[in-house]
């Protein structure tokens, strides 16, 4: 009887995983320009019909080349041109639940409209900052060293790489992470960083596309 009980245990243990792996990954799908998914060595291109990815997919866009990326569980992700991101998961245990960590190291900018959710928590990093989502919608630039931040919904947290420090940035603010590592103040949502975005907006409503700043008072 036990060893059936402990056989069953295992046979649970792997369709649970085998599951959330099922729901790995997500789908890229090209906006404008040109774009491509580097796997393994070995280039795929980026066209209008959704091309999947998966775990340690690096996804580039070019000279106005936009992507839409869809993970799986619905969250969005846009890329503007002359970005790179390396997208990875890892599963883990958390007592009884198996959680998929989602990391995507970012050079240059995206757009994220994320849905807060336990068992699928999402990062973005940068070489010099992470960026800790709650369900939100938001910018991430990384230019010149330093890595900009604003938020339009909901709320993400900033933290710095280099000096520890981190600030929660909530609808219509933005921060940075300047390239000393120092953190810098909390500001008003500034609309340049909607630029190359517009194709954003079906998923987005029509003044958070417009990156409308919104008053803090």
């Amino acid at each position: 009887m036990f060893l059936l009980v402990l056989l069953s245990g295992m046979l649970l243990s792997h369709i649970e995983i085998a599951s959330a792996q099922s729901t790995r990954g997500g789908q890229a799908q090209l906006v404008d320009g040109r774009a491509i998914i580097v796997r393994q060595g070995k280039e795929m291109e980026i066209d209008s019909y959704p091309l999947d990815f998966k775990d340690q997919d690096l996804i580039q866009t070019f000279d106005k080349g936009k992507v839409h990326l869809t993970l799986k569980g619905s969250d969005e992700i846009f890329l503007a041109p002359k970005t790179k991101i390396l997208f990875e998961e890892k599963l883990e245990k958390k007592g009884s639940k198996t959680i998929l960590n989602r990391t995507v190291k970012l050079n240059g900018r995206l757009l994220a409209i994320i849905q807060r959710s336990d068992e699928t928590p999402i990062q973005i990093r940068t070489s010099n900052a992470i960026v800790g989502v709650k369900g939100t919608e938001f910018v991430v630039e990384f230019l010149s060293k330093a890595t900009n931040v604003g938020t339009l919904k909901g709320t993400v947290n900033l933290s710095s790489l280099t000096t520890g420090d981190s600030i929660d940035l909530k609808a219509g603010t933005m921060s940075s992470v300047h390239a000393s590592g120092e953190v810098l103040p909390i500001t008003e949502f500034s609309g340049e960083l909607m630029q190359d975005f517009e194709f954003a907006g079906e998923s987005m409503s029509e003044e958070d596309a417009a990156g409308k700043p919104i008053d803090l008072d």
